[in-house]
């Protein structure tokens, strides 16, 4: 969109009631989804008068909203050229590029225009808080801590928890990149700051298991249970294998019975019980532990699916065959298969 300037043919000025109005019109449009009326109201007053500044800014957020970035881009960069724009308008106008180009997915783009605003306002929290994103994002992990500080410091909360999550990330990363070694420091230091992380205790488990350290391995994923039961559907399978390793398989099955009676309502640590009875043979045993879980989730997939694991392994096939029965309700039930139709 090109600004227009004065002269024969040129912009005029739209008085403050036709303003009013427009932006009544445009607001009403948007309340009803219908962006093209928006827009149109919106272009027709700039068509006329070319210095509403505040018209442009509506108009860049509408195409940023129904994803015309490029456009958005054009009118905020537009803006941003003109010599007569004030300090609060600028301010405005580069925040709505820095969005746009965030949406856009041109992060490095997105992140100087948001530096650029960080000159201006260096505690605006908004500005900071989608710095510490893109930051991490670009994987510039030191850049992505500085603004997490920035921001706790701007505006006085507990910036703790962001920074841990990006210590991480920053664990994941380095990972990924072969750097066990960096990842283990990386999640040392997210740990450091929030101890009660399920995630990091998962992932530090695994670097340990990696390196040939299983007690240690064996100490944090017990940790990553205790943070949150439900990552047991990962960790169990690890810990069992570890602990076969050492020649520790029955403490294994005394620790699921130790967690059950201090928690029975651990549905991941019933079935890692069911599965470890099915798998040496008990299978009545293992089917009470499941039949316990299917009384509360009845829908659970994972659970009929070791029913029927379990029935067929028996050589049950009768009652293997209702199990995967019920299993096919199920997942018609949660959308997942389609309804079985009438054969022609």
């Amino acid at each position: 969109m090109r600004f227009r300037r004065g002269g024969s043919g040129g912009s005029r000025k739209v008085d403050g009631p036709r303003l009013e109005a427009a932006f009544r019109e445009a607001l009403t449009a948007l309340l009803e989804d219908d962006l093209d009326a928006a827009e149109e109201t919106l272009a027709a007053l700039v068509r006329d008068d070319s210095s509403q500044v505040e018209v442009y800014l509506a108009l860049g957020q509408l195409y940023r909203r129904r994803g015309d970035v490029g456009r958005a881009i054009r009118v905020h960069q537009n803006l941003l050229l003109r010599g007569d724009l004030d300090d609060p308008h600028r301010e405005r106008a580069l925040r709505g590029l820095a969005r746009d180009f965030r949406k856009g997915g041109f992060l490095t783009r997105a992140i100087a225009a948001y530096e650029e605003l960080r000159d201006r306002r260096p505690r605006d929290p908004e500005m900071l808080a989608a710095l510490a994103r893109l930051r991490a994002d670009t994987r510039d992990f030191d850049g992505a801590l500085d603004a997490q500080r920035r921001w706790a410091r701007a505006t006085g909360e507990d910036g703790r928890p962001g920074e841990a999550a990006l210590w991480l990330e920053r664990a994941e990363a380095e990972r990924a990149e072969g750097r066990s070694d960096e990842a283990r420091r990386a999640l040392a230091k997210s740990l450091k700051l929030a101890r009660g992380q399920a995630q990091a205790w998962l992932r530090l488990g695994e670097l340990e298991a990696e390196r040939g350290k299983p007690k240690k391995a064996v100490a944090a994923w017990q940790k990553a249970i205790e943070a949150d039961p439900r990552v047991g559907e990962t960790v169990y399978p690890q810990l069992e294998a570890v602990l076969a390793g050492l020649g520790r398989s029955a403490q294994f099955e005394r620790d699921l019975r130790a967690r059950l009676e201090a928690h029975p309502e651990d549905a991941c640590a019933r079935l890692a019980l069911a599965r470890t009875l099915g798998a040496r043979g008990e299978t009545a045993a293992a089917l009470e532990e499941i039949e316990t879980l299917l009384t509360r989730e009845p829908d659970h997939l994972a659970l009929h699916a070791a029913r029927a694991r379990l029935l067929l392994a028996a050589g049950q096939e009768g009652e293997a065959a209702k199990a995967l029965g019920e299993l096919v309700e199920v997942l018609e039930r949660s959308g997942l298969l389609l309804p079985r139709e009438p054969l022609a």
